[in-house]
């Protein structure tokens, strides 16, 4: 037999759990004020505050069924809110890593125009060489790379393990340092233009 909760919102989770939507906005309206003013102290920004409470709502709704009723929501949905700022920084980031590099060699391009054909080359390479990736890694290359996911949100997207998306990424790495040859120019220029 259950031991009876002193969870003050355990009915309403119960009934979220049931796909009752009446639960679900009761869930919202006591915690969305709560959550945006977490969020805009972390993130500094009205826009980015709502769009992460939105962001938690929905990742609440989705996973409504797997919401334990005997644990405290409130103690829940800051951890599902703390995790998604902590994405939004990590992402972030690897925008302003990428904006920093692209500078960089966009100055040093510059400076000398014969690196246009040198650049030109390497992303035609580049390219080429990803192509060669087998069709489920290079999904799981472009998602990390390209859209700049973690590797968790990979593996929530293509509901796949975490550990089978480190491992198809390593694979895809150890493979375009092969395919590049060790100690290169291209490769050092392409580890450092797209792989980090």
């Amino acid at each position: 037999m259950k031991k009876k909760t002193t969870n003050p919102d355990a009915h309403l989770v119960l009934l979220l759990r049931q796909d009752n939507l009446k639960a679900f906005d009761q869930l919202y309206f006591k915690y969305h004020k709560k959550l945006y003013y977490f969020a805009k102290g972390y993130l500094k920004s009205n826009e980015k505050a709502e769009g992460l409470v939105q962001e938690v709502f929905i990742r609440i709704w989705t996973n409504r069924h797997k919401i334990d009723e005997e644990q405290s929501f409130n103690a829940f949905i800051y951890s599902v809110a703390y995790h998604a700022i902590l994405n939004i920084f990590r992402k972030e980031a690897r925008e302003r890593k990428y904006i920093n590099q692209y500078r960089l060699f966009r100055d040093l391009k510059s400076n000398n125009t014969s690196l246009d054909v040198e650049y030109n080359n390497l992303k035609e390479l580049a390219n080429d060489v990803i192509e060669k990736l087998p069709q489920k890694r290079k999904v799981v290359f472009k998602l990390s790379r390209e859209e700049g996911l973690s590797n968790q949100e990979i593996a929530e997207k293509l509901g796949i393990s975490k550990k089978t998306v480190e491992n198809q990424i390593h694979s895809a790495l150890k493979f375009i340092k092969e395919e590049l040859g060790k100690g290169s120019i291209l490769n050092i220029l392409f580890f450092f233009l797209f792989l980090y």
